[in-house]
């Protein structure tokens, strides 16, 4: 048995030791040799005696607070009779591990992250997944954060991670972007359909790298999201997200009419519209090139049914509150297809901030706010509940002058209004468009 050895047993089986070698270790991982002092503030009568024999020249401590020089410490150990050691060959041999400091094991960390990083590059070097590798690791973005995130947590399962993203990636292009559907890509590579979720960090990090492929900056809207699945062939639940839509006709890319579609504005009909209904779809059109947009499924009710039987020339669309993609990818066919559309939403922040979103978003004067002016908020019954703070804060970031104009009014009032109250109104604008 080493001196060191033999005088390691001895602390071991000395409990009293116990708390000053924890506090030995932490100072020698900050500093890497006997600098800097050790302090117990609440040390017991068993650690001051022990420390009392070993500490030369000797002292006298008293709890409950003690105070010693590490260097004090490691000299003492010369005087053992075991005097060929070392403070660190001591603490390495104790606790059963090699004691680094904090420099030493940040370069040994770092030293082991390019390894990894160095391993994959080079175990997918001549697949298509290599060149989002080298750009993630060498310009540390396109998701260099989570997968780090990933890595420290545990690294084994960050390499399993890793390999699943760029198994993902590759039969993407293996597969010519032959469509298939999230969850069965998911499946597939891991036996997890969820896998792949956006919420998840793996999920994230797919779509990190289909945006590196797709040279597309970020993907912070529903609408980014869904074109780079598409753009990938990846199909996402593509029922879960509908619009309601009354009066709108639908063609493919050779003009064809799909009348499994416009059957409904034939029958004066409403018809739920879902993201896989709009896959083949060109050019959405509306009779006069008009169309009218609500958030609620209630105002959307009471406009159809008082034009199911009578004559309308113009669309009609619910968006169920916040709009999904399918809402989104409608709206942008019916402009493209030179219409107008008049959106009203409620008079709360979310209302005003949807149909900002809007206005701005699209072509000026293709989007008009429809029934959201002031003098329509003033018209009609408040509701009684006061909007709180944060709320009303999102007022403050509306951009179109004249939701600003009513923005700033309900700001003031602290109370939202909803647009079930202008029904009657709304369905007295539409006849007046269509007489």
């Amino acid at each position: 048995m080493t001196d060191t050895e033999q005088l390691v047993k001895i602390f071991q089986s000395d409990k009293r030791f116990s708390r000053i070698m924890d506090k030995l270790r932490g100072k020698y991982q900050s500093y890497g040799e006997h600098k800097g002092n050790i302090t117990l503030k609440d040390a017991t009568v068993d650690e001051c005696e022990a420390l009392n024999c070993f500490i030369l020249p000797k002292k006298y401590f008293k709890a409950p607070v003690i105070t010693f020089s590490v260097k004090a410490f490691e000299e003492a150990i010369h005087h053992t009779p075991y005097p060929h050691t070392t403070l660190k060959s001591v603490l390495e041999s104790y606790y059963h591990e090699k004691i680094y400091t904090s420099s030493e094991k940040n370069s040994l960390e770092q030293k082991q992250l390019q390894e990894f990083i160095d391993r994959m590059k080079e175990k997918y070097s001549t697949d298509c997944c290599a060149e989002w590798l080298c750009y993630m690791s060498d310009t540390k973005k396109n998701g260099y954060p989570i997968f780090i995130h990933e890595y420290k947590a545990d690294n084994r399962n960050a390499e399993i991670l890793m390999d699943n993203i760029c198994q993902a990636i590759n039969s993407r292009y293996a597969n010519d972007f032959e469509p298939i559907q999230l969850a069965v890509l998911s499946a597939e590579i891991t036996g997890n359909s969820h896998y792949f979720d956006f919420e998840n960090s793996q999920g994230k990090l797919l779509l990190y790298a289909i945006a590196f492929y797709r040279e597309k900056a970020d993907f912070r809207t529903v609408e980014d999201r869904l074109w780079l699945y598409d753009s990938f062939g990846i199909e996402t639940n593509s029922i879960s997200g509908t619009v309601a839509v009354f009066g709108i006709w639908f063609f493919d890319d050779t003009g064809k009419e799909q009348t499994y579609l416009n059957g409904f504005a034939k029958a004066k009909e409403p018809l739920l519209l879902c993201d896989r209904n709009m896959k083949n779809i060109v050019r959405c059109q509306s009779e006069n090139h008009i169309v009218y947009a609500v958030e609620n499924p209630s105002v959307f009710s009471i406009l159809t049914d008082y034009f199911s039987e009578k004559a309308i020339h113009c669309g009609i669309i619910c968006t169920f509150g916040q709009i999904k993609a399918v809402g989104m990818k409608l709206i942008g066919k019916l402009i493209e297809n030179d219409c107008t559309v008049y959106y009203a939403g409620d008079f709360d922040p979310e209302g005003l901030q949807i149909a900002d979103k809007l206005i701005t978003k699209f072509p000026k004067g293709k989007i008009i706010a429809w029934r959201m002016a002031v003098t329509d908020y003033i018209s009609i019954k408040k509701n009684t509940d006061i909007l709180n703070t944060r709320r009303l804060s999102l007022l403050d970031k509306i951009i179109d002058e004249r939701l600003y104009e009513t923005a700033m009014l309900i700001k003031e009032e602290k109370v939202s209004a909803y647009q079930e109250l202008l029904a009657e109104t709304m369905a007295e604008d539409i006849r007046k468009h269509n007489s």
